[in-house]
């Protein structure tokens, strides 16, 4: 984990490099697809439902969920990703729900930068990463003229 400061236009243009979103995209869900046949299963979701901790902490810290609560709120988030609702998810589901995901959380935060804990190998990092690299190269193209 590391402390990162972003804010929605830190997503915004992320996705907006359809290149580095979707490397990004095929390499999550290859790391996910455990078994290599090109789809997700509800199994090969959960750690990464579980991942987001959507109700297992609160402000950081955890907290004491019903077991019951936590299974209907993963089933909905994987009902979610399932658009033709066959039971797995493919890349493409995957993909378009990542993108809505991320265009809600820069909604939500606005254009107003804030400090995030963030994991190493999640979109959010892999977009702080992507407009770092993108400053660097600016500055030191500026800098060499």
């Amino acid at each position: 984990m590391s402390v990162e400061i972003l804010d929605g236009a830190t997503i915004v243009n992320f996705l907006e490099d359809e290149e580095a979103f979707n490397v990004s995209v095929r390499d999550r869900f290859a790391h996910l697809d455990s078994n290599h046949d090109g789809q997700l299963s509800y199994g090969e979701m959960l750690k990464e439902l579980q991942g987001l901790r959507v109700m297992e902490t609160h402000f950081g810290v955890d907290v004491e969920t019903d077991r019951d609560e936590l299974v209907r709120v993963y089933d909905s988030l994987f009902v979610q990703f399932d658009h033709d609702l066959n039971g797995t998810v493919d890349l493409e589901e995957f993909k378009a729900e990542t993108r809505q995901m991320m265009l809600a959380m820069a909604n939500g935060m606005g254009f107003l930068p804030v400090q995030m804990v963030l994991e190493e190998d999640s979109f959010l990092k892999k977009a702080v990463e992507w407009e770092s690299a993108k400053l660097l190269a600016s500055s030191s193209s500026c800098s060499s003229t």
